[in-house]
């Protein structure tokens, strides 16, 4: 299908995307559920229509925040009272009227070696790093009152704070931490810093959040195969400010991408959904989350991959990098890059400084972390993306920064409609086009699973060495090895397959067998249920193996987490075994396969 995937390309047109980034940006922040969101969503669905497509609008109500107005003044003993320019984050807690005054007590970088032997509470932290989850609810554990965040640079960065991924159920919302919050730049949080150096130094941090119910509306547009089997595009279309590369140029990407792709109708074996998320940033993914909530089963049986796309097109972006991509899927991901752009993905350890953190020694950062909309984890649907970025000894790069292609302008009022590059936004387009149309096209699904058992075993060596001979992971680790093997023939077997109903019959098995694996190995809560937004490495439910070796071996604590560990090791084993059940037991019928189950 390599023509058609450069007729796709030769489709891709620089002027539509700029008219769309030009028009989305016009509109200023696009707050969910708010008139520019509105106007945003009207804009969307009339050029899909004038694209022929009967676009689907969901309204529904999500668990909303955003800051309204946020000021810091600062008193020095001693020394003249100043303010500085600060903006607010989403799930903030709302100060008084007249602000809250109290001591501010640095703690490094927010995490738990800068409380060490200080006394927070009732006081106001200053944080030398964004206002993320991870320092707010650290802040709140510890007793402060408020927290002031700094950015590396001159900008300021609205954020949110919030660990609850999407709106939250039940009784969740007690898991936001209550604290007041501001985000200054890295230059006014030196000099408060120099202040601290010379005496005490109080703080009067003012803050007005709104949280609550909206009605935020979601577009979709789809392109129906012959097959019911489809890959769902998603990029979420709420901003911070302008949000030019954040994630502006996502939204007219995709748009371009329902015009291209359109062309090709009648000739797609599977399907393509295009969404536009709210909720991404003033909801904690509440967007996607509804998505996976509503059409969970439809997802379950008939999904392919979800296709990511946020901050393309970004000004200085020379070098493309493979992003939340699972195993299965991540070597097709990355010979398309080459082969479409003539880039190479980024693979050296200082390059990966460019995706963002994971927590695992051994499983590749390219896996996907908590961010990005991967609402879809407990389903156990496939992932992907590719970014372009800025390398990491660009001028602009900032290290703290992972949309906007790493650039510093991320989430600030600097974000605006000159960062975005049309050229390079069109090269991206074009890239995710021949993906997205490869995958629609495919004979057989281009998944290798024995990769996926590979990141199994990765994450268990990491837990292996940690928790010694206390648990039998080595045992588990040679299961895994077993299973590894029965997927790479299972492969071997189905590679020579070309009739319909029997490739059919091979990629949703494929499907059936990530569904297995997936779950497991990215997630700790029910399938139908969602993790918080803190963190993440591969076979999460086994990570208090790696607490075991700082335990009393005598201690309750100890003996516990023993008990923990093994039921949560017989989980992994489960999913192995019945993924080589599936693999052995494969035989292509002669006619097309059920939907998975």
């Amino acid at each position: 299908m390599t023509h058609l995937d450069q007729q796709a390309r030769d489709i891709v047109s620089e002027s539509e995307l700029q008219a769309t980034v030009a028009h989305l940006c016009s509109l200023g922040e696009k707050v969910s559920g708010s008139a520019e969101e509105e106007k945003a969503c009207a804009y969307l669905t009339d050029r899909l229509r004038a694209y022929g497509y009967t676009p689907t609008v969901h309204q529904f109500e999500s668990y909303i925040s955003y800051p309204r107005a946020t000021a810091v003044a600062i008193a020095p003993k001693g020394g003249a009272r100043y303010e500085l320019p600060a903006v607010g984050v989403a799930f903030g807690l709302s100060t008084p009227p007249g602000g809250v005054t109290a001591e501010v007590v640095a703690v490094g970088n927010g995490d738990e070696a800068g409380y060490a032997g200080k006394d927070v509470r009732g006081k106001i932290v200053l944080v030398g790093k964004l206002p993320s989850p991870n320092n707010a609810v650290l802040a709140a554990a510890h007793g402060a009152r408020g927290m002031i965040c700094m950015s590396a640079g001159r900008q300021r960065h609205k954020m949110i704070i919030t660990p609850v991924w999407g709106t939250p159920e039940f009784d969740q919302t007690r898991a936001i931490p209550r604290i007041h919050v501001g985000s200054i730049s890295a230059e006014d949080g030196a000099r408060i810093a120099a202040d601290l150096a010379l005496g005490p130094v109080m703080a009067t941090l003012t803050t007005d959040v709104f949280e609550g119910w909206r009605t935020v509306r979601l577009p979709m547009a789809e392109l129906r195969g012959r097959e019911p089997l489809f890959s769902l595009v998603g990029a979420h279309y709420c901003s911070w400010f302008d949000g030019s590369t954040d994630n502006v140029s996502g939204d007219a990407c995709v748009l371009e991408l329902a015009r291209v792709l359109k062309r090709f109708e009648g000739r797609l074996r599977y399907g393509l959904r295009f969404c536009w998320w709210p909720g991404h940033s003033h909801g904690r993914y509440s967007g996607s989350t509804w998505f996976a909530d509503t059409f969970w089963h439809d997802l379950h049986e008939n999904g392919i991959v979800y296709f990511n796309i946020d901050s393309p097109g970004v000004k200085g972006a020379t070098v493309y990098v493979p992003r939340h991509q699972m195993a299965e899927i991540s070597a097709f991901n990355e010979a398309m890059t080459t082969e479409v752009t003539g880039w190479t993905t980024m693979k050296s350890s200082k390059a990966q400084l460019a995706i963002g953190k994971r927590g695992d020694k051994y499983v590749s950062p390219t896996r996907p972390s908590r961010a990005a909309d991967q609402s879809f984890w407990g389903i156990g649907l496939s992932s992907m993306s590719v970014y372009s970025m800025l390398t990491p000894d660009d001028p602009n790069r900032d290290p703290n920064v992972g949309g906007s292609g790493g650039a510093w302008w991320w989430h600030s009022e600097h974000e605006t409609i000159e960062k975005c590059d049309p050229a390079i936004l069109a090269q991206d387009t074009r890239l995710y086009a021949s993906i997205l149309l490869r995958l629609a096209t495919a004979d057989m699904l281009p998944f290798n699973l024995a990769e996926t058992v590979q990141d199994y075993l990765d994450s268990l060596r990491e837990y292996d060495e940690a928790a010694g001979e206390a648990l039998p992971i080595k045992a588990v680790m040679a299961e895994a090895e077993g299973v590894q093997k029965a997927m790479a023939a299972l492969h071997a077997r189905c590679k020579p397959l070309s009739d319909a109903a029997e490739t059919g019959a091979a990629n949703r098995l494929f499907l059936r067998i990530a569904r297995t694996l997936n779950p497991v190995l990215y997630h700790v809560r029910s399938g139908f249920e969602h993790d918080p937004a803190l963190g993440a490495r591969a076979l999460p439910a086994l990570a208090p193996a790696l607490k075991l070796a700082g335990m009393d071996r005598n201690s309750d604590a100890y003996r516990f987490a023993i008990v923990g560990l093994k039921r949560r090791l017989n989980q992994v084993v489960h999913a192995l075994r019945e993924a080589r059940r599936l693999a052995d037991g494969f035989s292509p019928p002669a006619q097309a396969a059920h939907p998975v189950r």
